[in-house]
């Protein structure tokens, strides 16, 4: 597995939370996602908006996840606040579950996956990543 820190990707301490869970639990991956207005050329050599490189990323990601045995809850444009102030300016909202941590660290060290991952790494300005206990 990778652990790759910075550049949207975890830290050392958040990959460790990843590998000491449960790897038979189910794991709900709730993404939220800043676009740039122009990918990062220095990642991808390409002139892309961030909204075309996130669409390659996820071209590759949708796919491989489901590969694993993943699927996404939710995948959509933000259409507006609605309570509270100041709650950032997302774009995306996507939620993943995946019946077993371990599908999910499966997806993380696909070779095709991580080929991919350099077009969110343009895409994306800002993000936050959570992973959410069902209750």
């Amino acid at each position: 597995m990778p652990l790759t820190e910075g550049l949207g990707h975890p830290s050392r301490a958040q990959w460790q939370k990843l590998v000491d869970g449960n790897q038979h639990s189910p794991l709900i991956v709730v993404n939220f996602f800043c676009l740039r207005e122009t990918a990062d050329n220095a990642i991808v050599d390409e002139s892309l908006s961030g909204e075309e490189a996130f669409s390659l990323y996820a071209k590759t990601s949708v796919p491989k996840g489901s590969e694993v045995g993943g699927q996404f809850l939710l995948r959509g444009a933000v259409e507006a606040d609605f309570i509270g102030e100041g709650l950032g300016n997302w774009h995306i909202i996507a939620i993943g579950h995946y019946p077993k941590r371990s599908n999910f660290m499966e997806l993380l060290i696909d070779s095709d996956y991580q080929k991919a991952f350099k077009y969110r790494q343009a895409a994306v300005e800002s993000q936050r990543v959570f992973f959410v206990d069902a209750m």
